[in-house]
């Protein structure tokens, strides 16, 4: 089978996954404090619906369509959004993005080379050190980490830390924005810095450099705490990967003749030793989502994660809803990517 037709294969899977964490949500979220049977949080316009697999179908149509419902919260409670949810995606998701676009190369900048120095130098008093922190950060939870990164780090929690140097909530200071608020950093009363959303490169391009100091400061931490996760992931998966090669007979051979230790790593190994984490990718685009939401509720980060926790401690389930479809559907894609370049880099591999 050659590739296209595994693509092809793959993506009818998907439709059907999807559909499936589309039936179990509908079963789920229809049921939760409704008083009318077949009735679902996401809003339904076609009238009384008798039928179950009527009712379903409108759900997954509602979906599909982003008639993802509204979010009203009365004004003596304290919400982070009122509105529409899709509203509420478009303004919070390009926190999160942002912090993902952070934070995953500085882990990766610093698994590789621990990795594959762990994988080769596997005995040793360092390597035992090194091995030992890399297991305590991926066993570690995110929300674990992110109390103990505040506790040291952050401005005012202890009295007299000389390291409480960090903000170590929210995303910006008041102090920073100043008054009028600029333009480009609000949009209809919101937080929504143009053109792209992302208020660090946002700010980057419309030179506004006490507001990215600002915006720095507060995602030091929360960056932190997600890279000390994915370095513990991404580390101990490469050096399954060198440790192995390095043992196996081409290795030996291209030893005896002659070859360099550094020869060998660069040259022969790592091109090996790099498939088992790419495999893995999936699982620690998983790591990644399922950090991201305690990181950001534990430092108060306007994210999607934030914002998800935050509407389903209010009684109000249309984000629930959407999050979790739009992170099983990123879940999906990040899965057949991970086959695509593992096509790419395995010549032998034939679907």
């Amino acid at each position: 089978m050659n590739l296209w037709a595994f693509l092809l294969r793959r993506s009818l899977a998907a439709i059907a996954t999807l559909m499936g964490v589309l039936l179990v949500l509908f079963l789920i979220f229809t049921y939760m404090g409704n008083p009318e049977p077949f009735s679902t949080h996401i809003p339904v316009e076609n009238g009384t619906i008798t039928s179950f697999l009527d009712a379903f179908f409108v759900f997954v149509s509602d979906v599909l369509t982003g008639n993802w419902g509204v979010i009203y919260t009365p004004p003596q409670e304290a919400a982070p959004y009122s509105g529409p949810v899709s509203g509420a995606i478009a303004l919070f998701f390009p926190f999160t993005l942002q912090i993902v676009l952070i934070s995953v190369p500085v882990a990766l900048l610093i698994s590789f080379p621990l990795g594959r120095y762990l994988g080769t130098h596997y005995h040793g008093r360092l390597s035992g050190i090194l091995r030992g922190c890399v297991i305590a950060a991926y066993v570690s939870p995110a929300y674990v980490v992110g109390l103990l990164l505040q506790t040291v780090f952050g401005r005012g929690v202890l009295s007299g830390n000389p390291l409480g140097v960090l903000p170590f909530y929210g995303w910006l200071s008041s102090r920073a924005v100043g008054y009028p608020v600029p333009t480009w950093l609000s949009s209809n009363g919101q937080f929504l810095s143009q053109p792209t959303h992302m208020i660090l490169l946002d700010s980057l391009i419309h030179l506004d450099i006490p507001i990215f100091w600002n915006v720095l400061e507060h995602i030091i931490l929360p960056v932190c705490t997600l890279v000390i996760g994915m370095v513990g992931v991404v580390t101990l998966l490469l050096e399954s990967g060198y440790a192995e090669n390095m043992g196996l007979e081409y290795v030996r051979s291209v030893r005896a003749r002659g070859a360099s230790e550094r020869t060998i790593v660069m040259k022969h190994v790592r091109r090996n030793a790099i498939l088992p984490p790419l495999v893995s990718a999936t699982i620690m685009v998983a790591y990644l989502l399922s950090n991201i939401v305690m990181m950001e509720y534990v430092f108060s980060y306007p994210g999607i994660g934030y914002f998800l926790i935050e509407t389903m401690m209010l009684g109000q389930y249309y984000p629930a809803i959407v999050i979790i479809f739009l992170f099983a559907a990123i879940m999906i894609v990040s899965g057949i990517a991970v086959d695509i370049v593992y096509f790419m880099k395995n010549p032998l591999v034939r679907y």
